[in-house]
């Protein structure tokens, strides 16, 4: 599955967020148990939204305001002057932001576009990837280059090494801004100064890349050189806040993709593709539902004499060797009422319980995924709790993580399909 992923350090225009049903597959499952073997069915639907131009949003929403690791990210409420950066004269002024992971083929230079933000942003106010602030078209850049990503690899500042790091020079003119608003720098700062917004418009590689920084590092914010009348090589770090607002907002545009079975099952709807494969995407991209229509059915000849011993879902990774769209460090699971279809968290879920046993973390020796899910399938076959027979399958961490997975469909062929194993007994 290609990808065109069109994200801002900031802010975009809109985002097409998870939530257009695109049709259900029968899956028929095994049920393991020392006693008997049968088949319940099972159903997933892959729930996307695609585009590129801001018509409609879906209600798959991730809140993404207020986190400090972010793959796009808007700032505001820098921190103040103090006098003595009055009357200085501006050598250049430099945005930092430290690197702390990143997605995607790093090789390529991706276009990074910085902006001044023109709406004030409100720390109260919840922001979402769908989420829109005011922003000023002209780039402060002093260059539009491309920039390449070195993720790893330590920076020399002056005489001092520092961590990974991207260093974007802003223009001299946004410098000598600052600069006639000094009046203003120690006590309304962001009268004049509301945020910036920051995107990544274009790349030159196979797959590009995305970002994850950390704005609360000290590594992360504005720096200003500067000279005045006595001194030379004097400088002022701006860092940012952990009270500044901020938020993440993802464009996803398939429109380019590479993958025929993509396009085809989610961009076109032919559902029978998801016997071969599914897919799964971060930062608001693809979740997928699955269902176990006939679960209750399966079970009825023991009128609700029966316990379940242990119930895992597996999702085998179809891509494991990918080493540019690596695959999620973990999944997680979506439970739905049944009377409101809210979003709740299963009864089996680490909110409840803990990783260790709920799962959902990648396992590199099977190249897996698996949920234990037994108490939720316990209360599905008795019919108790407000449970739909649908959870939803998305991206652990969603709101910062673009991952993506290709994992192996719903063919009753394929040994490593997605699979619903139950181990019971009756009585």
């Amino acid at each position: 599955m290609k990808k065109i992923i069109h994200c801002t350090l900031v802010l975009l225009t809109c985002i097409f967020l998870s939530g257009c049903k695109n049709g259900i597959t029968d899956i028929g499952l095994d049920m393991l148990d020392d006693q008997m073997a049968t088949s319940v069915g099972l159903a997933v639907e892959l729930l996307t939204a695609v585009g590129s131009e801001c018509q409609r949003a879906f209600g798959f929403q991730f809140v993404t305001d207020a986190v400090s690791f972010c793959p796009v990210l808007f700032f505001s409420g820098l921190s103040t002057l103090v006098d003595q950066c009055l009357n200085f004269v501006i050598d250049s002024i430099v945005l930092t932001l430290q690197i702390s992971g990143y997605y995607g083929d790093t090789t390529s230079a991706v276009g990074i576009r910085v902006h001044q933000l023109t709406e004030e942003m409100n720390k109260e106010t919840t922001y979402y990837m769908s989420s829109t602030v005011g922003y000023d078209p002209a780039p402060l850049n002093y260059s539009l280059d491309g920039i390449t990503l070195q993720p790893t690899t330590p920076i020399v500042v002056d005489t001092g090494m520092y961590n990974a790091h991207m260093r974007i020079r802003l223009s001299q003119q946004f410098g000598q801004y600052l600069l006639n608003h000094q009046d203003d720098l120690n006590n309304n700062l962001q009268s004049f100064l509301k945020g910036l917004y920051i995107e990544a418009v274009s790349h030159s590689g196979a797959h590009g890349y995305m970002m994850i920084s950390n704005l609360t590092s000290a590594l992360s914010g504005l720096t200003l050189y500067y000279h005045n009348n006595s001194e030379q090589a004097l400088r002022y770090a701006m860092t940012f806040s952990d009270k500044s607002a901020r938020f993440t907002h993802v464009t996803h545009d398939y429109a380019a993709s590479q993958s025929n079975n993509f396009v085809e099952e989610v961009l076109q709807g032919q559902h029978n593709v998801g016997e071969r494969m599914l897919f799964l995407q971060g930062g608001g991209g693809v979740k997928t539902r699955i269902s176990f229509p006939y679960l209750k059915e399966a079970f009825a000849q023991y009128n609700n004499r029966v316990v379940i011993h242990r119930a895992e879902l597996v999702i085998t990774d179809l891509d494991p060797n990918n080493s540019a769209l690596t695959h999620p460090t973990a999944l997680t699971l979506q439970g739905i009422g049944l009377s409101d279809s809210a979003i709740r968290f299963l009864p089996d879920d680490d909110y409840y319980t803990s990783t260790i046993y709920f799962g959902g973390t990648y396992d590199g020796s099977n190249k897996e995924y698996r949920f234990r899910i037994t108490k939720y399938v316990q209360q599905l076959i008795l019919g108790q709790g407000d449970w739909s027979s649908s959870v939803n399958l998305i991206v652990r961490g969603s709101g910062v993580r673009p991952h993506r997975l290709v994992f192996d469909g719903t063919d009753p062929a394929s040994p490593t399909r997605l699979r619903l194993e139950i181990a019971y007994s009756t009585y």
